[in-house]
C-alpha cells in the first residue's frame, strides 16, 4: 500500500511538473534552479560539491550516469520510494529468513554517500524534466556498438555527446561497412649467410691450408593467383668465396656463384594439371681463373648464360599433409640457349670455334619438392633437358636443421651431367667424366620477410 501509494505520487509530480516546464517555456519564463541542479533547454550542468576534486570525475564511475544520456536508473526510484529492509524496485521478495548467515559488512561511508546524492540529482531531473529521459535501463543494457565521449567535458561536468530525442545510441555510431579487398600477390625474401675460419700450424701432421670463407645467399619470390590463373617468380643469388694461398700470396676464390631467375604462368586444366609456360635465365656473379695459370680466365658474367623457354603440363597436386608441396613440369618442346660472351673460352662450353651462341630444341622435365617436418626442410629442384644428341641435367638437394629463429645448419649438394661440352683432363692428364658434384655443410644465419 505505502509502495503504490509513493509510485503514484512520483508519477503525478512528474506530470505536475511536465506540463508547468510548457507552460514557462510558452512564456518565455526560466525554470527555477535547484540547489544542485540547474536546468536548461540545450544542456545539462550538474553542480555538485563532491568529496572528490573535479578532475578526478572521469576516473570515477560512479559519475557516468550523470553524463550519459538520461536514462531512467531503478536504482534511483528505489532510493526515493522505498525504506530500508523494504521491497525493491525491479526485484521480487524471496520470503526468505537470512538471520542465520555470515553477517555482510557494511560499506556506507563516502563511496555510498556519494551514490546517494547522484541519485538525489537526477531523481530531481525525472521529476522537473521528465521529457528529457531518452531511455529505461533495460533499454540501455539492449544497446551495441561504440559510444565515444569527450573527456575534458567529463571533467567539467558537461553532457558533451547526446543523441536526438528517439533515436538510439546504436542508430547514431553504427559501425560503417569495410571492403576487404582479395590479395593475389604473394611475396617472400629469405637471407642467409656464413663465415668460416679455418688455422693451420705449418707442422700440422696433416698438412693444411688456412683460410676465411664466407658464403651469402638471398631468395626473392613474388606469386600471383587468381580464379584459375598463377604466376610465380623467383630470384635466386648465391656467392661464396674462400682465401688460398698462390705463390705466397693470399687471393679470394669463389666456391659457390648462382644469378638465376625463373618465371612460371599456369592455368588450370583439370584437378592438379595446369598448362604452363616457364622462362629461365642464370649466369654467375664474378670471373673465376684457373689455378695453375692465374691469368687464364675460365669463366665470368655472361660466360657462359643460360635461358631457356618450355611449353607444356605442369602437375601440382594437393596433399593431405600441408608440409608437403611438389611441382613437376612436363614440356614436350622446349628451346634451350647457351651464350659465352669471351671468344677464348667458348669451346669449353660446348659452343663452335668462332661462334659465341649455341640454340638447341629438344624436351624438358622439371621438378621442384619441398618438405618440412618440425626443425627439418628438405628442399629438391631436378632438371633434365635433351635435344636427343645430348643431355642436360642438374640435381640439387638442401637440408634445412633450424637451431633457432635466426640460425640454422645447411647441407647442399649438386650433381650436374652434360655431355656437350669437352670433356675435362685431371691432375695426372687423364680424362674425366661427365658427371659433376659439389656439396657444402654450414652453419648459417637467416632472416626472413
Amino acid at each position: 500500500m505505502k509502495k503504490s501509494f509513493f509510485l503514484s505520487l512520483l508519477v503525478m509530480s512528474a506530470l505536475a511538473v511536465s506540463v508547468r516546464a510548457q507552460e514557462s517555456s510558452a512564456a518565455g519564463e526560466t525554470l527555477p534552479a535547484t540547489d544542485s541542479l540547474t536546468v536548461r533547454q540545450d544542456s545539462v550542468l550538474a553542480a555538485y560539491n563532491a568529496p572528490v576534486s573535479i578532475s578526478d570525475i572521469s576516473d570515477n564511475p560512479f559519475y557516468f550516469r550523470l553524463f550519459m544520456p538520461l536514462t531512467l536508473y531503478g536504482s534511483v526510484i528505489d532510493d526515493a520510494v522505498n525504506l530500508p529492509g523494504e521491497f525493491v524496485f525491479g526485484e521480487e521478495e524471496t520470503g526468505r529468513d537470512d538471520s542465520d548467515l555470515l553477517p555482510i559488512e557494511d560499506f556506507s561511508g563516502k563511496e555510498n554517500e556519494l551514490e546517494s546524492e547522484i541519485n538525489n540529482v537526477l531523481m530531481n531531473i525525472y521529476l522537473e524534466r521528465p521529457d528529457m529521459v531518452r531511455m529505461t535501463e533495460q533499454e540501455l543494457r539492449t544497446i551495441t556498438g561504440s559510444v565515444n565521449i569527450d573527456t575534458e567535458g567529463l571533467a567539467n561536468g558537461l553532457i558533451q555527446q547526446t543523441t536526438n530525442q528517439g533515436q538510439r545510441l546504436s542508430d547514431k555510431y553504427e559501425p560503417e561497412p569495410v571492403n576487404i579487398k582479395p590479395k593475389y600477390w604473394k611475396k617472400f625474401g629469405k637471407f642467409s649467410g656464413k663465415y668460416t675460419q679455418s688455422q693451420y700450424s705449418e707442422n700440422w701432421y696433416k698438412g693444411g691450408e688456412s683460410n676465411h670463407s664466407v658464403l651469402a645467399q638471398v631468395t626473392l619470390e613474388a606469386n600471383y593467383a587468381k580464379n584459375q590463373a598463377t604466376l610465380d617468380n623467383k630470384l635466386e643469388m648465391k656467392l661464396g668465396y674462400y682465401t688460398t694461398e698462390v705463390d705466397g700470396e693470399t687471393k679470394m676464390k669463389t666456391n659457390e656463384d648462382l644469378l638465376r631467375f625463373t618465371s612460371k604462368y599456369g592455368l588450370k586444366a583439370w584437378q592438379s594439371w595446369y598448362y604452363s609456360a616457364q622462362v629461365q635465365g642464370y649466369t654467375q656473379f664474378m670471373a673465376v681463373y684457373d689455378k695453375k695459370v692465374p691469368t687464364k680466365l675460365k669463366s665470368k658474367f655472361f660466360a657462359p648464360a643460360y635461358g631457356n623457354i618450355s611449353i607444356g603440363m605442369d602437375y601440382k597436386p594437393k596433399f593431405k599433409n600441408n608440409n608437403i608441396t611438389l611441382s613437376a613440369q612436363i614440356s614436350p618442346l622446349s628451346y634451350n640457349c647457351r651464350y659465352v660472351s669471351v671468344d677464348s673460352i667458348v669451346t669449353s662450353f660446348g659452343i663452335k670455334e668462332g661462334e659465341n651462341f649455341l640454340k638447341t630444341i629438344g624436351s624438358r622435365v622439371e621438378s621442384n619438392f619441398k618438405w618440412k617436418y618440425k626443425d627439418f626442410t628438405w628442399t629438391a629442384k631436378a632438371m633434365y633437358f635433351t635435344n636427343y644428341e645430348s643431355v642436360e641435367s642438374n640435381l640439387e638437394n638442401t637440408i634445412d636443421y633450424q637451431l633457432n629463429k635466426y640460425f640454422s645448419l645447411q647441407f647442399f649438394c649438386h650433381w650436374r651431367f652434360d655431355d656437350s661440352v669437352k670433356r675435362k683432363t685431371n691432375k695426372n692428364g687423364d680424362l674425366m667424366g661427365y658427371h659433376q658434384y659439389k656439396e657444402f655443410l654450414t652453419l648459417n644465419f637467416n632472416y626472413s620477410w
